[in-house]
């Protein structure tokens, strides 16, 4: 009687596998009734887990993040608000100019003679760069070289006009100020594609000089361009409200819960490609004790593992290999397949290979070009988006058609 053996993927743990396996055995059950679908379940004793109970992640099942903890130099409320700010200008340099924008009613009384803030502002901005000191921090900074750039972008960007015709602009340089830093480092990024390496404290030094050296607000009391009127106020708060409704803060907060989430599936990859012979064991161990002949029917990681097995051991009672959603083809041409270097051909003894892919799956790949005549690749279309793709392929008909016709 003809075996298939459900050899499972990353991060399935149960009750998930025997919901699948059943989904599998309902499959095949009205083509193939005499065949028997059995469990390869490696997840819980060969799959990665938490083995000291979390103590390397920061505040791990306390539900708080590392400034509630007591980490070094962390406090919470303005610190995290700050820095989740700034992750969002990296993203929206404009933001809080166009909350000014947005916020600013009336017009400003100017003083004979005097120019409008924005004028002055425009002024002065342009003139940043004669600074020796600034020119030294932005170099500190990482961001020298894009400063220009970025003060010509925000200052005739659309919302950067609109800002400088406010009449509160005069009291918002250190917003202006930041939104120069912030266009300067998003530049430097698409220049090298990787963060500029500078930390918060070289990028704020940057941020308080140019403030310095902009003209703020005439009744300031505290020197030039650190007034911040109410509407500069009002906008700090507005973005730093949805600065930590949406950004990493949260994360942080939650640090507990998304590790238990994420870290099966992750851990089980790493744990595979350096310690990978438990996984396989456990597949070899499932192999031996089926009634041949056998089919191993292997899901994303599982389809790695399989090959693996299949490579380092020859065994005759595996007749078909059938690889669903699978790496390996993709391992092997990084030169990443624990099993066989890149060039070394499929040994003799390794069995038929069918790979199932669905264009949509982003983690499922083709072996026909790098094991040409071995492979045999079949596409599937579960109609799913990613990363649902990645999983449909046990509630699509077509797949348990394909294999009515190919179980021996």
């Amino acid at each position: 009687m003809t075996t298939v053996l459900f050899v499972h993927g990353t991060g399935v743990r149960e009750p998930g596998y025997t919901a699948s396996l059943e989904r599998v055995r309902e499959g095949l059950r009205p083509l193939r009734p005499e065949v028997a679908v059995d469990p390869c379940y490696w997840g819980g004793d060969a799959g990665a887990a938490l083995r000291s109970n979390g103590v390397s992640v920061p505040g791990y099942g306390t539900g708080r993040g590392a400034a509630e903890t007591g980490a070094p130099g962390a406090e919470a409320g303005a610190l995290d608000e700050d820095v989740e700010l700034w992750g969002l200008l990296y993203v929206d340099p404009l933001l809080e100019l166009r909350l000014v924008a947005s916020e600013s009613t009336g017009r400003a009384e100017l003083a004979p003679g005097a120019l409008p803030p924005g004028e002055a502002l425009r002024s002065a901005a342009l003139s940043l760069g004669g600074d020796g000191e600034l020119r030294r921090l932005l170099g500190g900074a990482g961001i020298g070289e894009e400063f220009a750039a970025a003060v010509a972008s925000v200052l005739t960007a659309p919302d950067g006009r609109l800002f400088l015709r406010s009449p509160d602009a005069g009291a918002a340089t250190t917003e202006l100020a930041r939104a120069f830093v912030a266009e300067a480092v998003r530049r430097r990024v698409d220049r090298d594609g990787s963060a500029p390496a500078f930390d918060g404290t070289a990028r704020d030094e940057a941020v308080a000089r140019i403030t310095a050296l902009l003209p703020g607000d005439p009744g300031d009391e505290e020197g030039p361009g650190t007034h911040r009127g109410p509407v500069a106020r009002k906008v700090g708060r507005l973005a730093g409200r949805l600065a930590l409704g949406m950004a990493s803060a949260q994360v942080v907060k939650r640090r507990s819960a998304l590790t238990d989430a994420a870290h099966p599936a992750a851990g089980d990859v790493l744990l595979y490609l350096s310690r990978g012979e438990a996984i396989r064991e456990a597949v070899l161990a499932a192999v031996r004790a089926a009634e041949p002949p056998v089919v191993l029917l292997a899901h994303s990681l599982g389809g790695i593992a399989s090959l693996d097995l299949l490579v380092l051991r020859e065994l005759p009672e595996v007749a078909l290999l059938v690889t669903v959603g699978s790496q390996a083809p993709f391992l092997y041409e990084l030169g990443a397949l624990p099993s066989l270097e890149h060039g070394s051909p499929l040994p003799a003894h390794v069995p038929r290979w069918l790979n199932v892919y669905d264009r949509r799956d982003l983690l499922g790949y083709v072996g026909a070009g790098v094991f040409p005549g071995r492979v045999e690749d079949v596409a599937l279309d579960s109609r799913q988006p990613f990363p649902l793709s990645h999983s449909a392929y046990w509630s699509n008909p077509e797949l348990y058609r394909l294999l009515a016709g190919e179980l021996p």
